[in-house]
């Protein structure tokens, strides 16, 4: 078949200076009663807190100033954004970047908000996605591993995967690709367009995917990317992202979180050893490969050069492992003795803070980074050798000469950051970077981790400080209704603020009931009591219900507790955890006669079920973070009181995400159990609740219950 031709290009967009202010009263205007919406779309809604986000964001624009914005539930934020984003890009021929946290919310923007737009808007506008380098292939690359010998046969699989798709794809986005295997999603990464390795001349001759895809975005109005691109944007200093003054940063209230971990760094002990062992392999290696290609090309005069090569990288490598084993069993000691999470079925998390590297077991360990960063200079001196040699051939006297030339680039670039990285972690106590030892219980791995202390500065530095608007949005920013925590963590400080409600009537629609007699999280009996009602609950409404949890172990002792008792009662029970992917338990629980849906952090939020099927949400406890996380206890160090100035303001942004999975759209109905009395019995609780939304709020008995929920769901009471 042949390939289909792409679009013509659009040339990049020129920005019209000094910009053309926005008609608010206008564009407010499309979303009234009988405005242009509402005559194109038979089931619009006028919804006064839409209209109300949309001013306050076109004003962002007109002024310019920097917005938070907090849109409930039904508020329909993201047209309220989009449409002045839209006018604002196409009159004054600039780009407005919406970045969002989740896929699911990048897809709805791009197949079906931004088409809506496109079909009430009485002018054109160009919208696409822009993604990390490496979601794209790089034809270079799968040539490069098409002609390379001895491939395996996982390698063999997904070339015939890329050989067969190549040529019909017009992204060249592995989205398109069904790569379910987590090991050929690894192998990837030999044939997407990683810049380490990727030659920017061959890039700009031949027809790149990336390139292609970053040729539409200089032309594109509206730019959506994700959270992660947008971040490691500002890490290679805006190269990946085409210039940008106008951003929007939906679900903005995991920014934080996405900023630490971008921005944070690993290595276990099984991974680097791994590196190593393929570098100084006789056989599969880069030296090895390079004397087989001199012996193939003819070129016996450089063998010996080359010889010597593999076989001190050998010999070295081999010593930088039993070196880097050496070191990690040392560590391995060291979180086995100061580690508090001693049970078995904990993964074990030790913060590397001064009072460690104040024991007298960290200075063996010292010793022992010392000897193997030794070894891994003599590795790099050796790839650094090597590259010298094969830069110094004519690149037409040897098979694929950028293919090895690059090879040997990326097993330097590899080793450097291990050494530079980890060089950090165990050499210096730096205040502002967090740092910790894991051991992995299920795979006995060990890992060291870099973080950093603090995001707001860099917040502010290269977002705030460089940009000319900037809306925050999330149905989720305040705490204790203000704004003032998240601003803090955001270093967001002199942000303008507002805060539209939901147009749900959570009064008559939602009820949100709280056992009283139900003993405290951690107190005896609580599990089983939890179990019990549960159970009842779950047999009284017929399924429909989501339950969150804080942690696994609870999930599954739950799960296999009440499963078969629901199973009697024809009542399905899925659970995270049990092998199916997060989409397909979703696919299961809206399709399912009858069922209960069991999740952990990752279901608080980004679950949409509207309708019956989802009538009830039970929250287990208060999802307060793990005091042990060496994130969270060290950004705690941080405040005069930990708990009240971030453990609760942290636990609320979590609480109201999970209570907002009931109710999605003005016809819903339904209950949320707390099943956490703290909420009533300690002086914090009210935090929480005040927190929510004015829904009916009932104390009671956790016997009544079934029957009270059942009457609610049913309409009977209210």
């Amino acid at each position: 078949r042949r390939k289909p031709a792409p679009a013509e290009e659009a040339p990049p967009l020129e920005p019209v200076s000094p910009p053309q202010k926005l008609n608010v009263a206008k564009l407010a205007a499309m979303l009234e009663t009988g405005g242009l919406v509402d005559r194109v779309f038979p089931h619009f809604e006028h919804r006064p807190q839409q209209v109300a986000m949309l001013k306050a964001v076109a004003q962002a624009f007109n002024e310019p100033h920097h917005l938070m914005v907090e849109a409930g539930t039904g508020t329909g934020k993201s047209m309220a954004y989009l449409l002045p984003a839209i006018h604002w890009a196409v009159q004054n021929q600039t780009r407005v970047v919406v970045s969002t946290n989740t896929i699911n919310l990048q897809d709805q923007l791009l197949s079906k908000d931004l088409p809506d737009l496109k079909k009430v808007l009485p002018f054109d506008f160009r919208a696409v996605a822009l993604k990390g380098r490496g979601n794209y292939v790089c034809p270079w690359r799968v040539e490069q591993l098409r002609q390379r010998a001895n491939l395996s046969s996982m390698e063999l699989r997904l070339l015939a995967k890329i050989m067969v798709w190549l040529p019909n794809t017009l992204t060249g986005d592995k989205q398109e690709l069904f790569i379910p295997d987590y090991t050929e999603q690894a192998l990837w990464n030999q044939v997407n367009a990683n810049a380490d390795i990727c030659p920017p001349d061959r890039c700009a001759r031949q027809e790149c995917f990336f390139h292609r895809a970053r040729r539409a975005a200089e032309a594109a109005h509206i730019l959506v990317v994700n959270h992660a691109l947008l971040l490691a944007d500002i890490s290679v200093n805006n190269r990946a992202i085409p210039e940008y003054r106008y951003l929007i940063i939906d679900e903005a209230h995991h920014l934080e979180d996405n900023i630490t971990n971008q921005l944070s760094f690993s290595a276990t002990r099984k991974s680097v050893e791994q590196l190593l062992t393929a570098l100084g392999h006789d056989k599969s290696g880069p030296f090895a490969d390079m004397v087989r290609r001199l012996q193939k090309g003819g070129l016996p005069h450089l063998l010996g050069d080359a010889n010597a090569l593999r076989q001190q990288t050998e010999q070295a490598a081999k010593q930088a492992i039993l070196s880097w084993r050496t070191l990690f069993d040392m560590l391995g000691t060291l979180i086995g003795g100061f580690s508090r999470q001693a049970r078995n079925n904990y993964d074990r998390k030790l913060r590397i803070a001064s009072g460690i590297r104040a024991q007298p077991a960290w200075s063996d360990v010292e010793i022992a980074w010392d000897n193997t960063r030794l070894l891994f200079d003599d590795l790099l001196g050796l790839l650094k050798r090597g590259a010298h040699l094969w830069e110094g051939l004519d690149t037409y006297a040897v098979d694929n000469w950028e293919e090895l030339s690059l090879t040997l680039t990326n097993y330097r670039l590899q080793l450097q950051q291990v050494r530079e990285q980890v060089g950090l972690i165990l050499e210096e106590d730096d205040r502002n970077t967090i740092t910790w030892l894991e051991q992995k219980v299920r795979t006995d791995d060990i890992s060291l981790h870099a973080a950093p202390l603090h995001v707001g500065n860099l917040v502010r530095q290269h977002l705030l400080e460089s940009k000319d608007a900037i809306i925050f949005t999330s149905a989720t920013l305040r705490t204790d209704n203000s704004f003032d925590y998240l601003k803090d963590r955001l270093g967001s400080w002199d942000v303008h603020e507002i805060a539209v409600g939901s147009p749900f009537d959570y009064a008559k629609t939602t009820l949100v009931y709280i056992p009283t007699d139900l003993p405290e999280p951690n107190a005896p009996g609580y599990q089983k009591a939890f179990e019990k009602a549960i159970t009842a609950l779950a047999i009284a409404i017929q399924g429909r219900m989501l339950v969150l949890f804080t942690s696994y172990n609870q999930l599954r002792a739950t799960a296999n507790s009440v499963r078969r008792p629901l199973a009697e009662h024809d009542i399905l029970v899925y659970q995270q955890g049990s092998g199916a992917s997060r989409r397909q338990l979703l696919e299961n629980f809206k399709t399912a006669d009858k069922a209960v849906l069991m999740g952990t952090r990752s279901f608080w939020e980004g679950v949409d079920v509207p309708g019956p099927a989802l009538s009830c949400v039970v929250i287990a406890k208060i999802p307060f973070a793990v005091p042990s996380d060496p994130i969270f206890q060290a950004r705690s160090e941080t405040f005069d009181n930990p708990f009240s100035q971030y453990s609760i303001p942290e636990a609320i942004l979590h609480f109201r995400q999970g209570f907002g999975r009931l109710i999605r759209t003005r016809t819903d109905r339904g209950v949320v159990v707390i099943m956490d009395k703290r909420v009533l019995t300690k002086s914090y609780g009210r935090a929480f609740l005040d927190s929510l939304p004015e829904a009916t709020l009932r104390r009671g008995l956790t016997a009544n219950l079934p029957a009270v929920a059942a009457g609610w769901i049913d309409g009977q009471q209210s």
